[in-house]
């Protein structure tokens, strides 16, 4: 079973753009209200599996250059 706070997993898919689970009410309007457009989706079927949007995708392509975060 995943932790409760599996549905805060979400996928970026650019500046703005947030794609994340629609049953997290609170965090979609706290996102608006910083600016970010969320795009909410079911995807509780997955949860079993161990993940939600981040984990079930595979990398995107994404505009700018390759950064080191280490």
């Amino acid at each position: 079973m995943c932790s409760k706070w599996i549905s805060l997993n979400m996928l970026m898919l650019d500046e703005k753009r947030i794609i994340m689970d629609s049953t997290q009410e609170s965090m979609i309007k706290s996102l608006k209200n910083w600016g970010f457009e969320p795009i909410p989706r079911s995807f509780m079927d997955f949860v079993p599996f161990g993940g939600s949007f981040h984990c079930a995708t595979l990398d995107v392509r994404r505009r700018g250059e390759l950064q080191s975060y280490f």
